[in-house]
């Protein structure tokens, strides 16, 4: 069990039970896309099991999506206290973001990487939103209600069609009675 004091839902900076495990998802999932980084498929259920956090990754620009996963992400990088991390290969723009960045407290950067640069910074909301639009965070895609009706209307079609692959109808198996 976590105690993050500081945690807040949804990045309107509403606070979250200081006992729950932190979650980027859940934390700031509604504004960032949050993609599991790629190990997390390869990993055991037990080991799966309350450690979603560590695998939880908000990809930034440049980031290309695997296998095998590259480019910058901002991860979580310590639960106590709560700091996240952006790592990243565009070392001038981490330069510069750390020049935004590096007088607000608990913030630190190791640039003596090969090629690669980190970053870690509190999670706040204020800073990781900072952090975020400098770095070129994906945002999570926000549909209009006009444009989700129309992907609604246009998914009826297909919906219930057997024929169709991933079609909701179950198909009858061979081990069912037929009906009457």
């Amino acid at each position: 069990m976590s105690n993050l004091a500081e945690k807040t839902a949804g990045g309107d900076d509403q606070l979250l039970d200081p006992f729950l495990p932190f979650s980027l998802k859940k934390t700031f999932g509604k504004r960032y896309r949050v993609l599991m980084e790629e190990s997390w498929q390869h990993e055991t259920g037990e080991n799966k099991k309350g450690q979603e956090a560590w695998y939880e990754i908000i990809p930034c620009r440049g980031f290309k999506p695997g296998p095998p996963q590259e480019g910058p992400f901002i991860g979580l990088f310590s639960e106590d206290p709560p700091t996240l991390q952006l790592f990243t290969t565009r070392v001038g723009n981490a330069k510069s973001i750390w020049n935004e960045i590096n007088k607000h407290p608990g913030t630190r950067a190791d640039f003596h990487l090969d090629g690669e640069a980190m970053i870690f910074f509190p999670t706040t909301p204020e800073l990781l939103h900072k952090v975020a639009a400098l770095a070129g965070a994906r945002r999570r895609r926000v549909l209009s209600p006009e444009h989700k009706a129309k992907l609604l209307e246009a998914g009826k079609a297909t919906r219930f069609n057997p024929d169709l692959h991933g079609s909701q109808v179950q198909k009858s198996t061979q081990n069912e009675a037929p009906g009457p």
